[in-house]
């Protein structure tokens, strides 16, 4: 299922959610109001402009398998996994902070790696 990013109409909180194809345009916020998809937030995030796409949401690509979360919560402590495998990211200084503990490489557009 593909990972959307959404602002809520009503508080203003940029989160991703996890969502079907066919509802991938709305979901509802955590303060119970409409939150339409930000096709803008999501456009930064994957030209890695930071302003925009600096917000928390679970990364399904930093995850784990779920056999192998409680393995990860013992190792990794000070990290949050969803029961599902996902990694609680806060911003991007703490994605790359994350990936540096795990021995993990981002590379930019240009194959430059972030952090490794």
């Amino acid at each position: 299922m593909p990972e959307y990013t959404y602002k809520c109409l009503e508080c203003g909180k940029v989160f991703s959610d996890l969502n079907t194809i066919s509802n991938r345009n709305t979901t509802e916020c955590e303060c119970g109001s409409k939150a339409n998809r930000d096709k803008d937030a999501e456009l930064a995030q994957s030209s890695g402009h930071q302003a925009i796409s600096d917000h928390e949401h679970w990364s399904l690509s930093m995850g784990v398998p779920v056999s192998q979360v409680a393995e990860f919560r013992k190792r990794f402590p000070n990290s949050t996994y969803h029961d599902d495998g996902r990694l609680l990211v806060k911003n991007q200084k703490h994605k790359r902070k994350q990936g540096a503990e795990r021995g993990m490489a981002e590379l930019d557009h240009n194959c430059k790696a972030y952090f490794r």
